[in-house]
């Protein structure tokens, strides 16, 4: 039995020992391909060269691998490892034309411009298209005819073997890549600069300066690098990724979603088109096709930590921050030291709670005496989407003091609208309505841009039932940003009418401007009914005041107040606090 049962174990490790390496080739060739790709696109080259030594490893005539393999060996400059991959895939593959305009930049950089020239015309003629293939073959016959040129001397000084130059284009676009990863992003452009000055045609190089540019909110300069790309070589997929992520930084969402559409329809397997269709649908709130395109990412390249930290973000945008955090933490593992992941990691839980607390005194005319109004309001954030509130009013006029609750549920049903109800009650009211009832709506019609936006649609409506009237009242109104989203302005109409009849009309102008990141001040000019113990009174009002953000959670305000009513006018003195936690 003992020996019937170690033949049996025998077999099956003899079994799975062979089925392994068929198995990890099919799981991991075409994944390391693609991430070394990837790594060679983002000139990444010593990461690109061994993800492809890897894959070759696992399947050694993979030419594609080869020619991948020898263009990464180019960026590091090693001229001799990039020949002979170069070589390999054309033994493989002799009509490969890459690896012949690999083996073409391989002897003009080493100064063989005889051998050079028949490999580059060979694939210009091959793909008339191919403007760096022109471009080289140009450059080929200019350093022949200067060859031509020069004294016998120094020509015979030239054709002397000598060590191959280092390429400086390679040396600043490493040096870019460095920098801008390290976040100093001015650095990492001026270096990409210097190398577009040595190769203006160089289309990784502009697609580099464009996301650079991007990345400091020159938008403007970043779609004319993209662009100029795009000119160069059109249909370049780089271009049209960086023209995507340029829509995205600008609040494009909609134009976005149709550029990564297009980009999709032609690359559907392009891993960073789905991080990006990913990445758009996060920002249209449709976490499902994000989380789907976030795991296709992932089936492709298991390794790729911009993946991770997008289904962090979804995760955080659904409101687990824990299950957020874990998914941060595994991006971090693949890309230690990464400021953008640290970030986040270093982000406090989100606060789901709000309390706002608020008291006005107004002094009246007329020896009138005092008024007071104050509020306390709970808020909590039931989901990324769902808030629900509470809040409690004491107001006091001519020695008469009212009680009002209220209910309040907020629901935004997708990023540019969203809808709100709400109830109020007060008990014995002397002046305040015995019960209150309003909704209203917000839709957003124009995304943010630099100079002009978000601008909105609002309206307000509520009815109020007083012990002597009821009043409806509708107020629409818009809300524009300017100044890059500093300052923001709002036109409201009121109309007011109660159940005998009676209506009147009005408006109010508002201002808000954010003076710096945490000091904000607003003002404005009101021209409106105001309801007054069930009556419609007409007021005008010159109001402002400031919110300072003392920190994250915590802002203090106050305001100033004065209305001009028939029979007396009235300043209002108010102070207020918000906390979240």
């Amino acid at each position: 039995m003992r020996r019937g049962r170690r033949a049996i174990i025998s077999a099956c490790m003899f079994l799975a020992v062979a089925a392994a390496p068929a198995a990890a080739l099919a799981q991991t060739v075409d994944e390391l391909y693609a991430s070394g790709v990837k790594a060679r696109q983002a000139q990444n080259f010593d990461e690109a060269a061994d993800l492809l030594r890897r894959a070759l490893a696992l399947k050694p005539d993979n030419a594609d691998a080869l020619v991948q393999l020898g263009f990464a060996e180019l960026g590091r400059n090693d001229l001799p490892a990039a020949r002979e991959a170069f070589s390999k895939a054309l033994s493989l593959a002799p009509a490969y034309l890459d690896a012949s305009f690999g083996m073409a930049q391989i002897e003009f950089r080493s100064g063989n411009l005889d051998a050079a020239l028949p490999l580059a015309e060979k694939v210009s003629r091959a793909e008339p298209g191919n403007t760096d293939a022109a471009a080289l073959v140009a450059n080929i016959r200019r350093a022949q005819q200067a060859t031509r040129k020069a004294k016998p001397a120094a020509a015979t000084a030239r054709n002397k073997p000598r060590p191959p130059r280092p390429n400086p284009i390679a040396g600043l676009m490493e040096e870019g890549r460095r920098l801008r990863a390290a976040g100093q992003l001015p650095e990492a452009e001026k270096a990409y600069r210097r190398a577009l000055r040595l190769a203006p045609k160089n289309t990784d190089i502009l697609v580099a300066l464009g996301l650079v540019a991007g990345s400091q909110q020159k938008f403007d300069e970043a779609g004319h690098f993209f662009d100029q790309a795009l000119a160069i070589e059109p249909g370049l997929l780089d271009a049209r990724l960086g023209k995507v992520r340029l829509a995205i930084w600008q609040g494009d969402v909609p134009g976005a979603r149709a550029m990564i559409d297009d980009v999709l329809g032609t690359a559907p397997e392009n891993v960073e088109a789905l991080g990006l269709d990913a990445r758009i649908s996060l920002l249209e709130q449709d976490y499902a096709r994000a989380e789907q395109s976030f795991q296709r990412v992932l089936a492709i390249d298991p390794r790729n930590a911009e993946a991770l930290v997008g289904i962090g973000d979804l995760r955080r945008a659904r409101g687990d921050d824990a299950a957020a955090r874990d998914a941060y933490r595994q991006a971090l593992a693949l890309e230690p030291g990464s400021r953008d992941i640290d970030q986040r990691l270093a982000a406090p839980p989100p606060r789901k709670w709000r309390l706002d607390l608020g008291s006005e005194v107004s002094d009246l005319t007329g020896g009138l005496g005092d008024w007071t109004d104050s509020s306390a309001g709970l808020a909590y954030r039931l989901t990324p989407r769902t808030t629900i509130s509470g809040r409690t009013r004491v107001a006091t006029r001519f020695g008469h003091t009212d009680f009002q609750i209220e209910g309040r549920i907020d629901q935004a049903f997708s990023p540019t609208v969203s809808a709100y109800a709400l109830a109020a009650a007060t008990p014995d009211a002397d002046f305040l309505a015995r019960y209150s009832i309003g909704a209203g709506a917000s839709w957003q019609i124009m995304a943010p841009a630099k100079a002009f936006g978000p601008f909105s649609l609002n309206i307000d409506t509520r009815y109020d039932d007083f012990a002597n009237a009821e009043i409806t009242t509708i107020s629409p109104w818009v809300q524009a940003y300017v100044l890059d989203g500093r300052l923001g302005l709002s036109a409201r109409w009121v109309h007011a009418a109660d159940d005998i009849g009676t209506q009147a009309d009005g408006y109010v102008l508002r201002a808000d401007l954010a003076v710096t990141q945490r000091f904000n001040v607003f003002g404005g000019y009101a021209d409106a009914p105001e309801i007054s113990d069930g009556t419609l009174v007409p007021t005008r009002t010159v109001f402002g005041g400031i919110s300072w953000d003392v920190t994250d959670p915590l802002t203090l305000r106050a305001n100033l107040a004065h209305e001009q009513r028939p029979t007396f006018d009235r300043t209002i003195f108010g102070l207020g606090l918000t906390t979240r936690f």
